[in-house]
């Protein structure tokens, strides 16, 4: 399975994440620190692309989408670092 292919697979984890960050919205709005970090993707795209007084249903698509996304981007970073990690050892190892 390609790198891409397990990324987009590992991302479907931020659907729980933001189904949470959703129905916690008010407590997270006056929160800050560690709290907000796991939905920093949908946060900045909402506040840079949804503009005030939107209707319900933009805001949760953008939110989820760009939640989707930056997930995804973590996770095909994970993987791009691990995988130069483990050429690197590799040749480093005497045969």
């Amino acid at each position: 399975m390609s790198d891409v292919k397990k990324s987009a697979l590992w991302a479907l984890i931020c659907v729980p994440i933001t189904v949470f960050g959703g129905y916690s919205t008010v407590g997270l709005l006056h929160g800050d620190g560690l709290w907000l970090a796991p939905f920093i993707p949908a946060l900045l795209a909402c506040s840079l692309l949804v503009p005030p007084g939107s209707p319900d249903w933009w805001f949760i698509t953008v939110g989820l989408i760009s939640q989707y996304l930056g997930y995804f981007l973590l996770v095909w970073i994970i993987y791009k670092l691990r995988q130069m990690g483990a050429e690197k050892y590799a040749k480093e190892q005497p045969e």
